[in-house]
Parts: structure tokens; C-alpha cells; sequence
């Protein structure tokens, strides 16, 4: 039965697999944040903290590589 879904595999735009990202960075930052939180008060804090981090860091490398890709002789 598993086996089926990867045979007809779901066709999807670029732009909705591009906000898969949020989700992924949202519970891959969430778990590393309760593994490495000291005091889990802070743990609301630093995740918003990282979520962002790592949201900024996507959309920089985004742009620097379009940049590249785009004006690179």
C-alpha cells in the first residue's frame, strides 16, 4: 500500500513545493530548540529566534543564488 504513493507521485507548482520550506524549518528548528533549550521558558523565545534565522538564511541564499544565475557571465 506504500508502495503505491510512490508510484503515482502528486505534481505540484514550484511555488507550493518553495512553502513546504516554512513547515520543515518550523519543526526541524522546534525539535533542535527542545533538545537544546537549558530552560524550556526560553524555549518559545529562541524558537521564534532560530524560525527567523533560518527564514532569513533562506531567502539570502535565494537571492544570492538568483543574483549568481542571473548576472554571472
Amino acid at each position: 500500500m506504500i508502495a503505491a504513493f510512490f508510484h503515482n507521485p502528486i505534481t505540484m507548482s514550484s511555488n507550493s513545493e518553495l512553502l513546504l520550506l516554512l513547515p520543515l524549518c518550523a519543526a526541524v528548528g522546534l525539535i533542535y530548540k527542545t533538545i537544546r533549550v537549558e530552560y524550556l521558558s526560553q524555549l518559545p523565545r529562541e524558537y521564534v529566534k532560530l524560525l527567523a534565522y533560518m527564514a532569513f538564511g533562506l531567502v539570502a541564499l535565494c537571492v544570492l543564488l538568483w543574483a549568481i544565475h542571473t548576472y554571472w557571465p
